[in-house]
């Protein structure tokens, strides 16, 4: 063999092994954990931000063009291999792509979706019927009361409004909050947030722990601001909005509509591409639960002194 040949074979092989290598390093651990003490152990693996030093600051989302205040007391992962991850060991399953956030307060939990789908339009709104979406919800979970049963998981008994959707129109934001009534006892509460912005707009789901003291209001009211204080960037904003940009498959109303998993308002091709939110609209409510008390212990490591705001105090102007 001539030394050029031999010297293509070298590199070759070396070419393979960091192919090799690259790929198992951006392949998650498709496993779950059930042992808390070993989920706590290779949560630590994760790149997690604002843990050490942590600071109230900006961060960027670049896919997004938008800026999110965080908190001295809140940490958080920015990137999807990480999340995924995170989703693997503590559910059995990974996570959509599009989810690019995932914040951790003292009590509860942020995940922050990018949704790339253009321009959505507010005409709708005025068909938005918060009694109407609240039954549908309702004839949804007895239709899968029997599929939670055959999987050996609790179902729900009730759902009641604890903040009804509503569009704010100076910000661009729509939330909204509900309280679930589980056949086990438990008792849980999911807040989600709709920032809209020209080419998109970013979903944020708001999940935290339920007591008997919990002020299920206020902590809606705590969920919003976090949507309210987002910004986009100039000429991403969903005011700069001009003739001829993408323009969303749904109106508000059928997007707000999809993400509670009903077809109210939604048109019949469109709502296809929002079945994988509604598959997730089942263990959202249930499993980032299950992880909050490991944060907590964690946060008592921190040196932040920082305590949970009524208000979300931003270092921004509250602007679109």
């Amino acid at each position: 063999m001539s030394i050029f040949l031999k010297r293509i074979t070298i590199f070759l092989i070396f070419f393979l092994i960091f192919f090799i290598q690259f790929n198992i390093s951006k392949s998650a651990e498709e496993k779950k954990y059930e042992d808390s003490e070993v989920r706590q152990k290779l949560y630590e693996k994760l790149n997690w931000k604002n843990f050490d030093n942590p600071k109230k600051h900006i961060l960027k989302l670049e896919k997004a063009k938008a800026n999110i205040d965080i908190l001295e007391s809140e940490y958080y992962l920015d990137n999807w291999k990480d999340i995924n991850q995170y989703s693997w060991w503590t559910w059995g399953y990974g996570t959509p792509e599009d989810e690019v956030l995932m914040v951790v307060g003292e009590d509860y939990v942020i995940y922050v979706s990018w949704k790339d789908e253009g321009y959505v339009k507010l005409d709708d709104w005025k068909n938005v019927d918060s009694n109407v979406l609240l039954n549908e919800m309702k004839t949804v979970q007895k239709e899968n009361k029997k599929i939670l049963l055959d999987q050996g998981l609790s179902y729900v008994t009730n759902l009641e409004w604890i903040y009804e959707p509503t569009l704010k129109d100076q910000q661009k934001v729509v939330s909204y909050s509900y309280k679930v009534n589980w056949s086990d006892g438990n008792i849980t509460m999911e807040s989600k947030n709709l920032k809209l912005g020209k080419k998109g707009y970013l979903e944020s789901q708001f999940v935290n722990t339920i007591d008997e003291n919990t002020d299920f209001k206020g902590t809606a009211e705590y969920a919003s601001e976090f949507a309210e204080y987002i910004t986009f960037d100039e000429n991403f904003r969903h005011s700069d909005y001009k003739s001829g940009d993408k323009v969303a498959a749904l109106g508000i109303g059928g997007l707000v509509a999809g993400t509670l998993g009903v077809k109210t308002l939604a048109k019949a091709g469109a709502f296809a591409k929002l079945i994988p939110l509604i598959a997730k609209f089942w263990w959202v409510l249930l499993a980032p639960i299950a992880a909050i008390g490991f944060f907590r212990k964690k946060s008592s490591n921190t040196q932040s002194t920082e305590t949970k705001p009524k208000k979300r105090k931003t270092v921004r102007k509250k602007t679109d």
